[in-house]
């Protein structure tokens, strides 16, 4: 017994050291970041180079596969350590005090707020004392006492919206914006012991946290939800009374805090759930100018027609991108409203400068809330220069390419949205990190059906591996016969998601009828529509509603003219968001399951500004025949593929006949590497 016991310690040893090695080179590489800076600081070079995140991104994780690694992880741990040496950098360029340990407000001990503000000063390398307080008010009038030196309040959530309070304070409020924070939000269930959650009593939480659970807090009909104004006060109590039965809401960190188990996790009603907090200070503080920046502020516009407009044309014509336009009443002024506004721009740059004075001559009144510097900007998705097909080794991030603009032609009275008429610049699509359209390229690739968990993992790890950029799978499938296989439904949707979470891959899906929109909107990045439901129109409205990236695949016998009419419904409600997919069509021949009409390509890039996507799966029928006609869509001119792939093709419960096998689609996507597309 002793022996096995050794060798078990010696490993444990083992991997000490090399933990120890681990954050030795970390600390190294941040060692290193800090000359970076330097160096940049001395040449006035720009903090950010989108090209060499990508360079070193695609290089780790072409190493991590060479050494047999989890790329995944690797990707990950990555785009951390990225992301943190750019926060370093601008922090080095932002003015903030490094010398004295900042206090800094938030409310609610290990509340989320708590949480970020710790990140905002690890991130800076910035020491800080947090001074809880019950309240975002008591926060900001600590600070404005001069009690605190930052205060940090959240001010938009990815599922609840904007925190009226925090802008109700900067409206109200002398105080400026010198920084924000974005955090992932991941709501737990703790308590003092693990119990059936049937047997739950009460659950103490935070307003924001009862509001972000509610589906939750619905499968637990027999508990009473107490409001508490602080995470961390509703946990001490939930750990003193020690009730079994009595559990809050919180932080995983908040939870290990005081002593609770976690007995759920992501319980929030969104699985992506982010909140992006403000860091507020007396007075502003500089940012450089190589710093990337934004500018917030608080606009009225002029009470006549087209002031509004006029104000936002002055961002426009300035050329300052605007991320943020959010619209608040005016107290006192029934139906007059003020407009918060986000832009990127330094207050210190002369253009943006003149650009606030042009635009204090338009606007009724105008409260600059500060300049400060930027985590997240409209830049981080922009598209840069056009690249041929990224090599399986290569990160996703790579896919981005620039829009290629075209001239415009005569716009159809049938589809007037969809044609170049209407725009003469390509529409580029973005889905996660990618972007769709332009003079880009990619692959989305996996099952025609969902058939089982392990079915849907291997093939989403296969086809990751081999450099597809997105899962597909269909969980809801019509068929010709009823008596054939129809799909998983819902439970094949949460199987397909999750491969896609576990790979970091966005999925798509289609779906068949307006009731299923909604519901599959939410877990799914791009919703297809089946060549049977190109002319479902009252589905094509619905799709128009959400804010889902739309892939519209043509109908059996349509027209090109019928097809991007059929486009028109979506766009025409609403959703810019439509790619074409070209999937064959039925003519006399009967060689193939369908004819694929690739002569479609360079008419729809003549004719419309959307993507185009090739299904050469449908297209042919005939597995044989996939390779050849992929390589022929992206010569074409083809934005990207759609392809069949399955662990044992012959067995597959739909389209056995043309899917391809992991092997077949590696070989294929190695070989699209060759092909150079149509200019």
């Amino acid at each position: 017994m002793a022996e096995p016991e050794s060798e078990l310690l010696a490993l444990r040893n083992r991997l000490g050291d090399l933990d120890q090695r681990i954050v030795e080179l970390i600390a190294e590489r941040f060692r290193v970041v800090g000359d970076v800076a330097k160096e940049k600081a001395a040449s006035d070079t720009a903090i950010r180079d989108s090209d060499r995140e990508r360079q070193v991104l695609a290089a780790v994780e072409h190493i991590a596969r060479s050494e047999g690694a989890p790329v995944n992880l690797v990707r990950r741990i990555y785009r951390d350590l990225l992301a943190e040496s750019v926060s370093r950098q601008v922090s080095s360029r932002s003015g903030l005090l490094k010398e004295v340990a900042l206090r800094v407000a938030v409310r609610g001990e290990h509340s989320f707020g708590f949480l970020a503000a710790q990140k905002y000063l690890s991130t800076r390398d910035v020491d800080g004392e947090l001074v809880v307080t019950p309240t975002y008010q008591a926060a900001v009038d600590a600070l404005k006492a001069g009690e605190v030196d930052l205060a940090v309040l959240p001010i938009e959530n990815t599922a609840a919206g904007s925190v009226d309070d925090t802008y109700d304070l900067l409206r109200e409020s002398e105080v400026s914006i010198v920084g924000e924070e974005t955090s992932s939000v991941d709501y737990c269930l703790c308590g003092v012991s693990d119990i059936p959650l049937g047997a739950i009593s009460q659950v103490l939480a935070a307003g924001d946290g009862l509001e972000q659970c509610s589906r939750f807090l619905q499968t637990l009909p027999n508990a009473s939800q107490i409001l508490h104004f602080d995470t961390g006060a509703a946990m001490r109590l939930v750990h003193a009374a020690g009730d079994a039965t009595h559990v809050a809401i919180g932080a995983p960190e908040a939870a290990a805090a005081h002593g609770l188990v976690v007995l759920r996790r992501g319980i929030a009603n969104h699985a992506e759930n982010f909140t992006r907090f403000v860091v507020l200070s007396r007075h502003p503080v500089p940012v450089e100018l190589s710093a990337p920046c934004k500018t917030s502020l608080i606009l009225i516009a002029r009470h006549e027609h087209g002031a509004l407009m006029r104000s936002l044309g002055v961002l426009a014509a300035s050329g300052h991108s605007m991320t943020k336009l959010e619209s608040r009443p005016r107290p006192g002024r029934p139906f007059e409203y003020m407009f918060f506004v986000d832009f990127e721009g330094n207050i210190a740059d002369p253009r943006t400068a003149d650009a606030l004075d042009d635009l204090r001559s338009t606007a009724l009144h105008l409260k600059v809330l500060g300049s400060y510097p930027a985590t997240t900007t409209t830049g981080d998705a922009q598209p840069g220069d056009a690249t041929p097909l990224v090599p399986p080794d290569a990160s996703v991030e790579a896919l981005e390419t620039v829009a290629t603009p075209r001239p415009a032609t005569k716009a159809s009275k049938n589809y007037r949205l969809a044609g170049r008429g209407a725009r003469s610049d390509d529409t580029v699509i973005r889905v996660g990190n990618l972007l769709i359209g332009g003079g880009g390229f990619l692959v989305m690739a996996g099952p025609c059906s969902v058939e089982s968990a392990d079915q849907i993992n291997a093939t989403a790890r296969a086809v990751r591996e081999a450099g597809a950029q997105i899962l597909r799978g269909g969980v809801f499938k019509p068929r010709t016969s009823p008596y054939a296989f129809q799909g998983l439904g819902w439970e094949g949707l949460e199987q397909l998601a999750a491969a896609g979470r576990a790979t970091g891959m966005p999925i798509i899906s289609e779906v068949m009828a307006v009731d299923q929109v909604r519901r599959m909107a939410e877990m799914v990045d791009v919703l297809q529509v089946g060549t049977r439901n190109m002319q479902n129109f009252d589905l094509l409205r619905e799709l128009g509603k959400v804010d889902r990236p739309i892939l519209l695949k043509r109908g059996l016998s349509s027209t090109i003219d019928e097809w991007l009419g059929a486009a028109e419904y979506i766009l025409a409600i609403g959703n810019q968001q439509v790619m074409l997919c070209e999937r064959g069509i039925r003519t006399f021949e009967t060689s193939t399951r369908n004819t694929l009409d690739l002569c479609a390509i360079p008419v729809l890039r003549e004719l419309t500004h959307l993507p185009v996507i090739v299904d050469p799966s449908h297209g042919t029928g005939h597995r044989a025949y996939v390779a050849p006609m992929a390589k022929a869509a992206r010569a074409a001119g083809a934005h990207g593929l759609l392809i069949e792939v399955h662990p044992d093709p012959d067995k597959a419960l739909s389209d056995a006949e043309q899917s391809l096998s992991f092997p077949e689609f590696l070989s294929l996507m190695r070989s699209l590497q060759t092909v150079v597309p149509a200019a």
